[in-house]
């Protein structure tokens, strides 16, 4: 993730409970993209050379992140970013993901 989606996400662990975390909202687990997300994540974990024991913490803090890239179609399946797309793009519907529906 980049250093944008890795803020918004220190946004939403420092905005709500010290234990809460964007997986814990039950909106956010029934999502259909939940599984694509998670491993897209866990891809970039390996990618980046992360060590093996950290990846499924960083997984489950950063799936939410990685669900709205895919849905504002920033970043592929891969976890590359899509050449001309607006990073902000996603970061506005991580944003939205995170308020629940409304």
């Amino acid at each position: 993730m980049t250093p944008d989606c890795h803020a918004a996400a220190r946004f939403r662990r420092n905005a709500g409970p010290a234990t809460a975390t964007p997986a814990d909202d039950p909106c956010m687990t029934s999502s259909n993209i939940e599984p694509l997300a998670r491993a897209m994540a866990e891809r970039i974990c390996r990618r980046s050379g992360m060590a093996e024991a950290d990846v499924p913490r960083w997984v489950d803090l950063h799936w939410p992140c990685a669900a709205a890239m895919l849905e504002t179609g920033v970043m592929d399946e891969s976890g590359e970013w899509v050449e001309d797309r607006d990073v902000r793009l996603g970061l506005e519907a991580y944003r939205e993901r995170l308020k629940g529906p409304t």
